[in-house]
């Protein structure tokens, strides 16, 4: 258990900390005497406490103390650590303006347990009995959480420790004792993974998927559920179960129920069995209709569907970095594109497939109205460039035939996912607009790419330059 002590008044503090030592020897006390350098340690690392006196100075050694740099550090404890519990300690009765600060606190439930606790209360710096009692509650919550296990299976998951709260905190709401995580996605900055949640037997409780980022992305799926998701077909998505957003500092998690049975990815089916992944990739499409059915068709530049997968300030720099300055002149290109509402970022592995061959989509944090065609080029082309399909050598196989792209005939032959190509293309054809939105679309994803630095730049680049040459034409290939 890791926590702040802001007080100026080093006798007090040590003394303070010598009799909570003995009580609670699994606690990691960080002990600072002004505000200016609580904030930088609130900003930099993980308390599951705040424990500060409001009168203190703003510099270490200050001289000058006053309440305001303790309203200050307070208010900032709220933004940067919501939900995390604030200890105030007071040396006298409560006055008005201490009165004040407590309305902004609230009883919440915290690490799983289901018991509400105050974020905000008052002590007497007489009456230490009175902390140690509370602090005692909070101690067992969270050694109790802390004690539950996160088994990865030899994966290198980097969990940051909000992260790794929130998954802890769910095995144990589950009735857990411990848990697996299976990495499932991970590359916009957000954790995608399925849980087991597992008994003290190690029987498995029930199977979830976890989307664990930033508060502010994980806001945005749950808007992004609630407005467009719902509206898709039973059993065509996970379920929301539940969510988390207080007491991991700036992060939040999502939980969604998963039936039975769903293991796999898309990506391994595709390795496996080509044939059965375009199966697959039929029933998703069919649950997707309700989005691409209600469709508009307007003129818009490359540029605007480029900006879909990659913003300027990046695209400025690609450009920069690998010397791409003609393709500006693509980038004004105008072609006939759909808008509908799409997942926006339709890559195999957020499309788990149980033993039957039924999908289910995951991962809404990109859903919203966008341009038609990306979804299905997203499918196809993560076969090359998503990590999961490095990995399994899918891409390797497919690299050998990527001086063909964009034209499909010469793009499949031979290839041994050439049907997985074929049909992510002709959907593209069906729902995007004209063939050069295809290739826009196409355009789009592959520069992204350069983005990131394991991408195969000289054949990426390459790639994209043959695109922009059928942009020139007319889209002709």
């Amino acid at each position: 258990m890791q926590i702040l002590f802001v007080e100026d008044n080093f006798s007090y503090a040590d003394t303070l900390v010598s009799v909570m030592s003995e009580k609670f020897p699994e606690i990691s006390w960080t002990v600072i005497d002004n505000s200016s350098s609580a904030g930088e340690l609130i900003a930099n690392n993980f308390y599951d406490l705040v424990i500060l006196d409001l009168c203190m100075p703003s510099v270490p050694s200050g001289l000058e103390k006053n309440v305001e740099n303790g309203q200050s550090l307070f208010y900032l404890i709220q933004q940067l650590m919501p939900g995390t519990p604030i200890y105030i300690l007071t040396g006298s009765d409560l006055d008005s303006f201490a009165t004040g600060l407590s309305r902004h606190g609230e009883r919440i439930r915290l690490w799983g347990g289901g018991r509400e606790f105050p974020t905000v209360l008052y002590f007497r710096k007489n009456k230490t009995l009175e902390l140690i009692e509370e602090l005692s509650d909070i101690y067992r919550e969270i050694l109790t959480v802390n004690s539950i296990s996160i088994n990865t299976r030899g994966k290198a998951v980097a969990f940051a420790k909000g992260q790794e709260r929130a998954i802890k905190t769910f095995v144990r709401s589950m009735g857990g004792s411990d848990g697996v995580y299976y990495p499932l996605s991970g590359l916009s900055g957000s954790l995608v993974g399925r849980v087991e949640v597992r008994d003290a037997r190690l029987n498995i409780i029930g199977a979830f998927v976890a989307k664990l980022g930033l508060s502010s992305k994980i806001q945005k799926e749950n808007e992004s559920y609630s407005r467009h998701v719902k509206l898709l077909p039973i059993n065509s998505f996970t379920p929301l179960l539940s969510g988390i957003d207080k007491g991991l500092k700036e992060y939040s998690a999502i939980f969604y129920t998963l039936a039975e049975g769903y293991k796999d990815t898309l990506f391994e089916v595709v390795r496996r069995d080509a044939k059965a992944a375009v199966d697959v990739i039929q029933r998703v499409r069919a649950s997707l209709h309700r989005w691409s059915a209600v469709r508009e068709v307007s003129k818009v530049s490359v540029a605007e569907i480029r900006r879909e997968k990659l913003d300027d300030e990046s695209f400025n720099a690609i450009v920069k970095q690998y010397g791409l300055e003609e393709l500006r002149d693509i980038e004004c290109v105008h072609v006939s594109a759909s808008m509908s509402c799409i997942h926006g970022d339709l890559h195999g592995g957020n499309v788990l497939v149980d033993e039957a061959g039924t999908p289910v989509l995951i991962d809404f944090g990109d859903v919203g109205f966008g341009y038609a065609g990306l979804d299905p080029i997203t499918l196809e082309m993560s076969l090359i460039f998503h990590p999961d399909c490095v990995l399994s050598g899918v891409s390797q196989e497919m690299q050998s035939f990527l001086e063909h792209w964009p034209n499909v005939d010469g793009y499949c032959k031979s290839n041994p996912f050439g049907d997985v190509v074929k049909y992510c293309r002709d959907w593209a054809y069906d729902i995007s607009g004209d063939d050069q939105s295809v290739l826009a679309a196409g355009y789009a994803f592959a520069v992204r790419q350069l983005k990131y630095d394991t991408v195969r730049s000289a054949e990426t680049i390459a790639l994209i330059m043959r695109i922009a040459d059928a942009l020139r034409v007319g889209g002709r290939v």
